[in-house]
């Protein structure tokens, strides 16, 4: 039972970053939503190799990347945002003449 529990803490970890770091974060409720559940499952999936390459404890490590893994999802969200798409595309398509 008590090695269920660990598994259950180390696992639930991540979510715990996460929303720790969704109080930080601005937006609409949906990017939000979306910012908190790519955080998570960032860490989610990554605190195993990280645990294992830090020698840190998973739990440590899951809760660490839930709680960064989602700001750096908000910055990614930002700079997409922020991307002149429409020059971009427009550029590429003029430089083959399209």
């Amino acid at each position: 039972m008590d090695d269920n529990y660990n598994h259950l803490l180390a696992k639930s970890a991540p979510i715990a970053g996460a929303l720790i770091s969704l109080n930080f974060v601005k937006g609409t409720w949906v990017e939000r939503l979306s910012m908190f559940s790519s955080g998570a499952l960032l860490s989610y999936y990554a605190s195993p190799f990280a645990a294992t390459w830090t020698g840190l404890p998973e739990g440590i490590t899951g809760f660490g990347l839930g709680l960064f893994g989602m700001t750096i999802a908000s910055k990614g969200y930002e700079v997409i945002q922020s991307l002149p798409i429409k020059e971009f595309w427009t550029g590429i398509l003029r430089r083959f003449g399209l």
